[in-house]
């Protein structure tokens, strides 16, 4: 048998881990959000990381086409393109300097650039954010003669 002592001891411990459980859903509820706001941003900014690289990846792959033997503006165009294509990059537009390849000489500079909206090619934030554009360009020099 449990004396009146023990009764109300029983019954304190009881309240104090009533109490407790009360508190841990209050601290829940104030550190679930700050928690999620973390790991959405953190999933946002490493979403335009990847934008970023990807198309500085695609200006690099353009303009190592450009620079070789034989090669066209259209040569160049077609392998951004399929860069893009294979990273799921919509909108984007490449541009290449000069257009022609026609007359160009060895040492010749030829500019890859690339640029894409942050629309669509984002995760969250960024898909609201109307007029954003990211950019990356290249330059290397011709290594041939025609």
């Amino acid at each position: 048998m449990t004396s009146p002592i023990n009764k109300r001891r029983i019954l304190s411990r009881q309240n104090r881990a009533s109490r407790r459980r009360g508190a841990a859903a209050v601290e829940c509820a104030f550190c679930v959000p700050v928690v999620f706001l973390i790991m959405f941003g953190t999933l946002e900014t490493c979403s335009g990381i990847f934008l970023k690289e990807t198309l500085a990846v695609t200006a690099y792959e353009g303009c190592r086409v450009g620079v070789r033997r034989r090669a066209s503006a259209e040569d160049v165009v077609t392998e951004c393109n399929a860069v893009l294509a294979a990273r799921n990059i919509v909108g984007a537009t490449v541009t290449v300097d000069p257009n022609d390849f026609s007359d160009i000489g060895a040492l010749t500079p030829i500019t890859v650039t690339v640029r894409a909206p942050t629309n669509g090619n984002s995760t969250f934030l960024f898909n609201f954010m109307l007029d954003r554009e990211a950019a990356a360009s290249v330059t290397m020099v011709r290594e041939f003669d025609e």
